[in-house]
């Protein structure tokens, strides 16, 4: 088993109000990740939509270093799970 630290957007909380949680996702099974534009209430800022193989969907605005890599380098200016704190995305 891999499992790595990802932020999710809570999916109970309104769309622009969304509080963030921490999980741990088994890599071997995430079907897929797509880079997305995420709206918060003050700002855009870059995160991902996650698929998973029970057809569950999240909305993570981190994921670990090394899934940054394999999407390539545009999305690189997006800050991943295990770095700081500091959530002012470029």
């Amino acid at each position: 088993m891999k499992f790595h630290k990802f932020t999710v957007l809570n999916p109970k909380a309104t769309t622009h109000e969304a509080e963030e949680v921490e999980v741990l996702f088994n890599l071997d099974h995430i079907v897929s990740i797509k880079p997305i534009r995420i709206s918060r209430t003050d700002r855009l800022i870059n995160g991902f939509w996650i698929r998973t193989t029970n057809g569950k969907k999240y909305r993570s605005s981190r994921i670990p270093k090394e899934l940054l890599s394999i999407i390539g380098e545009e999305y690189q200016g997006i800050v991943p799970a295990d770095a700081a704190d500091d959530l002012s995305y470029q």
